[in-house]
């Protein structure tokens, strides 16, 4: 095989257990803050809106740097002029559409915080400020680390990812323990910690490449990128519809947001893992994609199996944390876990067929995918929070993700021909999603412990990836055997 197995594992298990460590850590010391004493429900209703203002202005003011440095950075040479211009440029975009969005905010601040129920949501100016500096921020560090991933520069991407986590996460408990005991405290302390970062990472970034401007390359960049940032905000809608909807129920919010954070950990481990993919299946197709299916194939079934082991093995240790771990009402998110958890396999999937259009630069079809997504979405929301409350909001997610798979899946097949692993690819991850949403479904009804449907979910998972995947199993015992 033209891949190296070994090489890449070793990779992508850098790669997740960094990208791990902030979102571990987060979740992690939630317990530290939550209690009768401290934060309940309703106050993590609260941080569900802060984090809602904050990756909108991530997703607008990072402008899918993230994607465009990743891919233009195979057309130009390691430290040269062109690099330079590259990264310099790169980096003082995402500044300057943040001292726009610091602009926008102020002037519309009262606007802004009579869109909530919550009294303590309406005063804009005390949150929003900081929700900026943090999403501004977010852009700096998650931009430095898709460079680092890239030029294979494992300490300077350990640097970054790790120092975020322990500075933001340092000073969210600064924030809440010496400042004030709520949400103002806690994203307080978020800006202070990511800021001192993104501080840090642009002072190397220009001591290295300097100030340079070169509007010819930016304009290229940015036609890239403007149908991905088009689409990250419609993920954003995708993400966070439903938790606006549930602001007015605040405890309902409290209880879904905490299971959603929790998967949102996941899905940031996730990232690591495809973060260290995609280089390698772009390597790949640049030798030319008809040429080189076998190794695609492989990259992806990797990704994919990777993913469903993490995803499925998370379930039920994540539920026990909430339930031992939680006082207040927020430990009622741990039945919802199985559930929430499914549209990580989704996202994987959409990833996976989105490789294509990404490297072959069709990135329009983004925007018009996702918009008919984004509208069944928000209708889905508006229809089933009502009567169905989180679960309401599960469903919308779950169906709106579906038809994005749907549509790249199709739409990669229009633009070049890849012959993949169905079983592998499509049909696995989807029978473990359906049969979730059923056994959730009479759990439910039934009033069945939830723990009951998470172990079968599991032994169903596990059973159905040693099946799928007992030929590369069987290479790689036979190769620890040999060696022992």
């Amino acid at each position: 095989m033209s891949v190296n197995v070994k090489e890449h594992l070793k990779l992508s298990f850098i790669y997740t257990a960094v990208a791990a460590f902030a979102p571990v850590l987060q979740v992690i010391i939630q317990p530290v803050y939550e209690g009768s004493d401290m934060l309940g429900a309703v106050d993590f209703s609260q941080l569900a809106i802060t984090e809602l203002f904050t990756s909108l202005i991530f997703a607008v003011s990072i402008f899918s740097m993230g994607n465009a440095i990743s891919r233009f950075y195979y057309d130009v040479e390691p430290d040269s002029p062109g690099y330079h211009r590259l990264v310099s440029g790169v980096f003082s975009s995402i500044l300057f559409r943040g001292m726009i969005l610091l602009f926008i905010a102020w002037v519309f601040r009262d606007h802004i915080g009579n869109l909530f129920h919550q009294p303590q949501l309406q005063d804009f100016s005390k949150y929003g400020f900081a929700c900026i500096v943090t999403g501004v921020g977010r852009a700096v560090n998650i931009t430095a680390a898709a460079l680092f991933r890239n030029e294979k520069k494992i300490l300077s991407f350990v640097l970054v990812s790790m120092g975020l986590g322990v500075f933001r996460t340092g000073f969210q408990l600064a924030g809440l323990f010496f400042f004030e005991m709520s949400f103002i405290g806690y994203i307080t302390g978020s800006a202070i910690g990511t800021g001192l970062v993104a501080l840090a990472v642009l002072i190397y970034i220009y001591s290295k490449s300097g100030f340079r401007a070169d509007k010819a390359l930016m304009k290229e960049i940015n036609r890239f990128a403007f149908p991905l940032t088009q689409y990250s905000v419609i993920v954003w809608a995708l993400t966070y519809a439903d938790r606006f909807m549930l602001e007015r129920f605040p405890t309902d919010l409290g209880i879904y947001n905490t299971a959603v954070n929790f998967a949102a950990g996941i899905a940031i481990v996730l990232q690591g893992l495809q973060g260290a993919n995609q280089p390698e299946v772009f390597r790949v197709m640049k030798e030319g994609i008809a040429e080189k299916q076998d190794e695609i194939r492989q990259l992806s079934n990797i990704l994919l199996m990777q993913s469903m082991i993490i995803v499925v093995f998370a379930i039920l240790p994540t539920m026990l944390y909430l339930h031992l771990f939680y006082e207040t009402d927020v430990r009622q998110a741990y039945g919802l876990v199985s559930l929430v958890f499914m549209r990580s396999l989704l996202r994987t999937q959409f990833i996976v067929f989105s490789y294509p259009a990404y490297y072959l630069k069709k990135t329009k079809i983004f925007l018009y995918l996702n918009s008919g997504a984004m509208v069944i979405n928000l209708l889905l929301n508006y229809l089933l929070i009502p009567q169905f409350s989180y679960y309401g909001a599960i469903a919308a997610g779950l169906i709106s993700d579906l038809i994005m798979v749907s549509g790249i899946f199709y739409y990669q097949k229009r633009i070049v021909e890849i012959k993949w692993s169905m079983r592998k690819t499509m049909l696995f991850p989807l029978m473990i999603i359906l049969f979730t949403v059923i056994a959730e479904i009479v759990r439910i009804n039934a009033g069945f412990d939830p723990f009951i449907t998470a172990v079968l979910i599991t032994m169903l998972a596990s059973s159905g990836l040693i099946y799928l995947y007992r030929n590369e199993l069987n290479v790689f015992i036979r190769k620890r055997w040999k060696r022992s």
